[in-house]
């Protein structure tokens, strides 16, 4: 008897040890449900005034600077002398050209003259016929010389030209980058010039989401040390980051106030964005995967919980906007989900809606 009843005692006991397994007990965790709403957000960027068509002024030719015309900030009238290098070699060549085609000029004459000479005495059948071809292959030949040498003096009459740099419209300098005496390649700039007038104002953004929303509205432009405000409209948002991380958005300035716009002078920005319709859910409801963030979202029939990959559109103090990955009326858990794991039951605690 004594064995039998320690195989039903046995027994009984892993019943009741199977029962206590089976009983799951809920966590108390902060349920919120997920409801769709827009969100203003406010940015303010720091800026400066730049020349919206900006570009460098260089030499064709290579040569020792002789004259730089020109200070940062001068403004410039097209035609004006920006900055010469030494033009003798290119003035000799000039007169050497010149005289060569005053020679192959006076050539020519003579060649058309002894081809006539030559005509008019196989005309008047005194002159035999290859005198006449000796003399228009030559008159040929003075005419090819001729071209040659008119080409070779435009060559010398550009390369003068070049010795100069020389305004293709009214300018502004907002930059210098040589000084006399220095020699010049052919190709590397001297100064930067701006066209007049046109000026935008760039400002620099934190590489966040949502910054192509920029394009087309209108920033509140504030010149530093000024009660001063106009409207600048955003043309373009780079798509590259510059070298400290940030991102350029440039915002056109009328061309009415563009001339009172100093280049290099400090302005702020400021716009109000809404964003497209956005699930608000509280901030310690957002972890992490290997694919990017998430939520814990809760089954309302079962009360268990499953990880959920989500897309964040913005950060603030107490709340993450979502944009992807979450409908409205879903149920997420709040505060207790750092101790989640996939299926585990849940109810309603302290917090929720």
């Amino acid at each position: 008897m004594s064995g039998l009843f320690r195989a039903a005692v046995a027994a009984g006991l892993i019943a009741v040890t199977a029962s206590a397994a089976s009983a799951e007990t809920a966590l108390p965790v902060q349920i919120v449900e997920v409801t769709e709403q827009t969100l203003p957000r406010d940015y303010v960027l720091i800026g400066s005034i730049e020349a919206q068509n900006s570009y460098p002024a260089a030499f064709r030719t290579g040569g020792r600077i002789v004259e730089i015309a020109v200070e940062v900030g001068d403004d410039v009238n097209r035609g004006d002398l920006i900055a010469r290098v030494d033009p003798a070699q290119a003035n000799a060549s000039l007169s050497a050209a010149e005289a060569s085609l005053a020679a192959a000029e006076a050539a020519l004459v003579q060649a058309e003259q002894a081809r006539d000479r030559a005509a008019n005495l196989v005309e008047r059948g005194v002159g035999t016929q290859s005198t006449l071809d000796e003399a228009e292959e030559a008159l040929t030949s003075a005419i090819s010389s001729r071209d040659q040498a008119a080409a070779q003096l435009d060559r010398a009459r550009q390369a003068v030209e070049d010795t100069e740099i020389r305004a293709i419209e009214d300018v502004i300098v907002i930059e210098r980058r040589a000084d006399v005496g220095e020699v010049a390649t052919a190709g590397s700039a001297v100064v930067s010039l701006a066209s007049q007038g046109k000026r935008e104002a760039v400002f620099y953004a934190p590489d966040v989401g949502g910054l192509s929303a920029f394009i087309g509205r209108s920033f509140t432009v504030s010149p530093r040390g000024s009660d001063a405000e106009f409207k600048a409209r955003v043309r373009e948002v780079s798509p590259v980051l510059t070298e400290s991380g940030t991102v350029e958005v440039r915002a056109e300035i009328p061309e009415d106030l563009g001339e009172a716009m100093l280049i290099g002078a400090t302005v702020t920005g400021s716009v109000t964005i809404t964003s497209l319709p956005i699930m608000r859910v509280p901030w310690n409801a957002l972890t992490a995967t290997a694919d990017g963030p998430a939520v814990w979202l809760v089954d309302p029939e079962t009360m268990r919980a499953h990880l959920s990959g989500v897309e964040v559109w913005a950060y603030a103090d107490v709340f993450v906007a979502i944009t992807g990955g979450l409908e409205e009326g879903d149920l997420v858990v709040g505060a207790g989900s750092q101790f989640m794991y996939d299926g585990r039951l849940v109810e309603a605690g302290e917090g929720s809606e």
